[in-house]
């Protein structure tokens, strides 16, 4: 079947369409998407083996330092021309095509050169290679750095080899020794590493023999390091190449050079200690490394132009090889204070020194402690015993306070049944004299005589019951009883002020175990504060509430006015010990009040009252467990109102 071209046409057409559909969907969903924020790149350009243990070091330090303070990560390239052990200007140009080939089409922002020949190389080529690059030169001393002058616009970091503290070291442990033997490869580098020693040594005060051993194979080198002895010392430098041509790397002669040698041998490398040189003042890769990593960052983040930016070189620090010392029969304490001894033996003594002394001492005072504990231990129980019973003292003089506030209205809820008693007597006193006793009206001048009698009764032994010294006594107590009680002795004081008690009651459980007397003061103390905040309020409002509830497993009682309240910057000090805001106030009621809550496991605090006006006092009491079955009582009724 042949398609009509008409047809054929239409479909090409919808293709486009779809096809320009998609592209402009795709464009759209790009725009909207936020772009990813790039890594920095960073290239490094090394002039030696990197395998060797200090740029190993050097180089996982600078990483992790680069990596820590890059907010997208960080991208490192790497590249290595071994000059070392190599002529460098033989390599150069296959280098050279090398790296055109694998950065031209990679941007690097920032180019790290180590060694001096590493710098070398990127200050001739990095405009070709990384062009708009910042550049940093690193691994190179302070002295090569102002002779050979880098490009202005570089960053450097310097780094420091020890030579005159390695020098001094040696003095310090052979202070007899006069023979200096320096040994060096010859390379370049190796050269300029003898040659500093070679300087230290000769500008030193000890007055050395020095014998320069550079490029002399590793067979003839252990010959003669074999016929030297503890009169001599031995410089161990670089030794990237010997007069013969061949190349190593100067960490893997360590091992068999010290075996063979009968002198100690020093060096100002870290990664030489451990493998067979005695000491020296070591250049720290480690730490150079995380100064590299820092000033990158710097750079990188933009804080600071690579132009001149640079940071102080990581100070070099002795370090010293137990082995080896012992070996030689060098003293230890001869090292300079805090230089580093590794390889040694485990030592309590030299391990754990501070922690046996302080483990000691601990002993001792513990002793001292125990013997002073037995002579206090008497004397601790007597003033215990003093505090208590002056604790128990001043809550009864409290007790004693708030009865005298109480006073008036006691002496008239008093008064009243006396005055009714004495004018019932005097009455039938009449009658009986009179000759026309009523038999009916005796009985009921009686009735009203033993009905006032048990009145007045009653509030002598609520006052005496409060007013009794005794110990506190935490025992099975019904807190509702405890507190009508207590109420029962204020309703005087309450009618006398023109005022009113609303209660409720309604904690479905009031039982828990206390002193009922130190409760009956809670509830005095906090009702004579409330009424006394209520002084200058209008009659209609003078309500003191006193309500009880079930909170979080125990009983809250709650002491509401409508007074003045408290001011915000007393809130916090109610509770301490003489405190007060009254003109004639002592101070102890609250925080005794405080005291006896928290004797019994409880809590209180302040808080305004319910539309900013007057104080509620909220006192919370767990239900412990009673050491004997107590009958539970029937809730009292919410708001029973007593008559002012």
């Amino acid at each position: 079947m042949t398609i009509p071209a008409w047809c054929r046409r239409l479909a090409f057409a919808a293709l486009l369409a779809a096809q320009s559909a998609g592209g402009w969907a795709q464009a759209a969903a790009g725009t909207a998407t936020a772009p990813v924020p790039a890594p920095w790149r960073v290239a490094i350009i090394l002039g030696l083996d990197p395998s060797t243990p200090a740029a190993v070091l050097q180089d996982r330090a600078l990483r992790s330092a680069l990596l820590a303070a890059a907010p997208n990560g960080v991208e490192f390239f790497s590249d290595a021309l071994d000059a070392m052990r190599f002529r460098g200007a033989d390599l150069t140009p296959e280098f050279l095509a090398l790296l055109s080939r694998k950065y031209e089409r990679q941007k690097i922002d920032l180019v790290i050169a180590s060694t001096e020949f590493g710098l070398d190389f990127v200050e001739k080529h990095h405009a070709r290679l990384w062009p708009g690059a910042a550049v940093m030169a690193t691994g190179i001393t302070e002295q090569r750095l102002r002779e050979r002058a880098p490009p202005a616009d570089f960053a450097t970091l310097p780094i420091v080899f020890d030579y005159a503290g390695t020098i001094g070291i040696v003095e310090r442990l052979q202070p007899k020794a006069r023979r200096l033997i320096v040994i060096g490869g010859e390379g370049i580098f190796d050269r300029e590493v003898s040659a500093r020693a070679l300087e230290a040594a000769r500008t030193s005060r000890q007055g050395w023999v020095v014998e320069d051993w550079h490029g002399v194979p590793l067979d003839e080198l252990r010959a003669r390091l074999a016929a030297l002895d503890g009169s001599a010392a031995v410089f161990l430098g670089s030794m990237y190449r010997d007069r013969n041509g061949r190349s190593s790397i100067p960490a893997e002669l360590i091992k068999p050079l010290s075996t063979a040698s009968g002198a100690p041998m020093y060096a100002v490398y870290q990664t030489y200690v451990g493998h067979g040189v005695t000491a020296g003042s070591m250049t720290d890769f480690e730490a150079n490394g995380r100064r590299m990593g820092e000033l990158a960052a710097q750079i990188l983040s933009g804080a600071v132009a690579a132009a001149g930016a640079t940071l102080p070189a990581a100070a070099p620090r002795c370090m010293a090889d137990a082995q080896r010392l012992a070996g030689f029969g060098l003293a230890a304490t001869a090292l300079p204070p805090g230089c580093e001894v590794v390889g040694a033996p485990p030592s309590l003594w030299r391990e754990y020194r501070n922690t046996v002394l302080i483990t000691g001492l601990v002993l001792l005072l513990q002793a001292a402690t125990i013997v002073a504990l037995v002579l206090q231990r008497r004397r601790r129980r007597a003033a215990e015993a003093e505090v208590m019973e002056r604790r128990i003292e001043l809550n009864r003089a409290t007790r004693f306070a708030a009865m005298g506030e109480l006073s008036a209205s006691i002496a008239h809820e008093i008064g009243q049944p006396l005055g009714a008693i004495l004018s019932n007597a005097e009455a039938a006193e009449m009658m009986l004299d009179s000759g026309r006793a009523d038999e009916s009206q005796l009985r009921a001048i009686l009735a009203d005589i033993r009905r006032d009698d048990l009145r007045a009764h009653e509030v002598i032994r609520r006052l005496r019951a409060l007013l009794q010294k005794q110990q506190p006594e935490h025992a099975p107590l019904d807190l509702h009883e405890t507190l009508v009680d207590a109420l029962e002795l204020i309703e005087p004081e309450v009618r006398r002020r023109g005022m009113r008690i609303d209660r409720s009651l309604n904690a479905t459980n009031a039982h828990l175990v206390g002193d009922r007397i130190q409760m009956q003061q809670v509830l005095l103390n906090l009702a004579l504060n409330a009424m006394d905040a209520m002084a200058d309020t209008a009659p209609p409002q003078r309500s003191l509430k006193v309500a009880t509830t079930d909170r979080d497993g125990g009983i809250e009682l709650s002491v509401a006015d409508q007074g003045h309240g408290v001011a915000d910057e007393h809130r916090g000090r109610l509770f301490d010990s003489f405190f007060t805001t009254k003109p004639r106030g002592m101070g102890m009621g609250l925080s005794i009040v405080r005291t006896i809550v928290e004797a019994h496991d409880g809590r209180i605090q302040a808080e305004p009252g319910s539309g900013g006006g007057g104080t509620v006092f909220r006192v919370w009491l767990p239900r412990r467990v009673a050491t004997e079955p107590v009958p539970l009582a029937q809730p009292q009724s919410a708001f029973r109102q007593v008559p002012a």
